[in-house]
């Protein structure tokens, strides 16, 4: 079997570190694969140690630029198309792995010549999915799909609802992170130096949160939710961490412009990306999931498995389908004053957040693992295939 994996880009993020270890296990077992790159990303060098990867052609912008220049670059574009195209094809591919929504617009190009199996993998709930993609290209993509993987139920719902795909053809296969690898830092995690080092309280009830500045991921809801809690609360020590926020960008200055309204300044840190995402999740006594979508949010198992009870929204995806009853705590969408109570009833009653925590390690082991996901995939492969 020879594959052709496609990744909108090479960013270390979830779907795309997920391509990255898939590949790195079918390469162990000898599967042929070359990789397209449609963007670019730091973790080029790590596929590029799997396979062969090729960089389709930039679209070069044309403002501003004489007319004859205009002609030269788009001539060029199509020549290097030409290439890759006749290059691809002479690959002899048995099938095609499309990763994520955001490779659909080149699907009728590669499909045009390449007539083999298309296997999509589906990271995307709706809101993402027509960011992402453009309705002409998505329906291209779907209709020519041999096979559907979804990394969530929500995933696979919303593309049965509203794209009106054939539940037939779809697989759920949940996402995962490295279990051991992140068990292991968890507990050689040093909790008072991590909170020396990023300025935290020492004696403080650590409620977190985890992701990029981006209005999909609620940052400012979490601002919300610490108001709330702060004015019920406001002499007990309480405090607010967000990890991996970029400090710069329209909506990272509008939060910051809610949190000095709300008078909330002391109550609350931002740590830009690090390496200690781990070790800071191991400090919190409480993590929230505070997203208005978030397909099956890796953070939310790293925080499993670090034994933390996870807070989250009820109808934003894959929060829901983990902490059911058992891992955790649901409230109605984006009600902070809910969220609000459910924190400080944690905070008055902490035993209940073992509890949690213990069921939500014990699930991720149980139901969420690498050994898991790649098994079903191997088998979807071979379907697809035959």
């Amino acid at each position: 079997m020879k594959i052709l994996f496609i990744s909108h880009d090479a960013n270390r993020a979830g779907a795309q570190l997920f391509l990255l270890n898939i590949m790195q296990y079918l390469s162990k077992k000898g599967i042929g694969m070359h990789l397209l790159l449609l963007g670019e990303g730091v973790l080029e060098k790590d596929f590029k140690e799997i396979c062969t990867v090729h960089q389709y052609p930039k679209e070069t912008g044309t403002k501003n630029i004489y007319k004859k220049a205009i002609s030269k670059i788009i001539l060029k574009q199509n020549n290097q198309k030409a290439l890759l195209n006749n290059l691809l094809l002479a690959e002899n591919f048995d099938l095609i792995y499309a990763n994520t929504i955001a490779t659909a617009w080149v699907m009728p190009e590669l499909l045009g010549f390449l007539k083999i199996p298309l296997l999509t993998h589906i990271h995307e709930l709706e809101f993402s999915i027509q960011l992402y993609s453009n309705q002409q290209d998505r329906e291209f993509l779907l209709a020519n799909t041999t096979k559907l993987i979804a990394c969530s139920k929500a995933v696979a719902q919303n593309i049965i609802k509203n794209h009106h795909f054939s539940p037939e053809k779809i697989e759920i296969i949940h996402s995962f992170v490295e279990n051991e690898k992140v068990i292991l830092r968890s507990q050689e995690s040093d909790s008072q130096k991590i909170r020396q080092k990023y300025n935290l309280p020492a004696d403080a009830f650590l409620v977190g949160g985890c992701g990029n500045a981006e209005w999909r991921k609620g940052i400012d809801i979490f601002a919300l939710v610490a108001s709330n809690v702060v004015e019920l609360v406001e002499k007990e020590r309480l405090h607010f961490v967000w990890i991996g926020i970029k400090k710069e960008g329209e909506y990272y200055e509008q939060i910051c412009y809610d949190i000095e309204k709300l008078g909330i300044q002391k109550h609350v840190t931002f740590i830009e990306q690090t390496p200690d995402a781990i070790e800071l999740i191991t400090c919190l006594d409480i993590f929230t999931l505070v997203s208005r979508e978030d397909p099956f949010p890796l953070v939310m198992l790293e925080a499993a498995l670090s034994q933390k009870a996870i807070v989250g929204f009820e109808k934003t995806g894959g929060c829901s389908e983990f902490i059911e009853t058992d891992a955790g705590m649901l409230v109605p969408y984006l009600n902070t004053h809910q969220m609000a109570s459910k924190i400080i009833d944690c905070y008055k009653n902490q035993s209940s957040l073992e509890v949690f925590g213990k069921k939500a390690k014990e699930k991720v082991l149980k139901k969420y693992s690498f050994e898991n996901s790649v098994v079903k995939i191997e088998e979807l492969l071979s379907l697809v295939n035959s």
